[in-house]
C-alpha cells in the first residue's frame, strides 16, 4: 500500500474555500428541513458549532461571514 504524505493531503485554499461553502450549504439545508419538519425555527449557530461543522478554525468562520456582510452592504448600497 502506497504511503501518502501529509504534503498530498493538504488542501489548497481553493478547495478548502469549496469545502467550507459546501458544507454551510449542507448545514443549512439540514437545519432548514429539520426545522420544517419539526414546525419550529431553524436553530441559531454559534461560530465555534459552524467552524467544527466544517471542519475549520472560528477565525475562519469569522473571515467568511465578514467577507459575507461586506458584499451584502455593497449590494444594498
Amino acid at each position: 500500500m502506497p504511503n501518502l504524505s501529509t504534503d498530498s493531503l493538504k488542501e489548497t485554499p481553493e478547495q478548502q474555500d469549496a469545502r467550507i461553502d459546501s458544507m454551510l450549504n449542507c448545514m443549512v439545508v439540514e437545519a432548514s428541513l429539520f426545522a420544517l419538519e419539526h414546525e419550529e425555527e431553524p436553530p441559531k449557530f454559534t461560530n465555534e458549532e459552524i467552524a467544527d461543522f466544517c471542519g475549520c478554525s472560528r477565525e475562519t468562520i469569522r473571515r467568511i461571514e465578514k467577507q459575507a456582510l461586506e458584499k451584502l452592504k455593497g449590494l444594498l448600497s
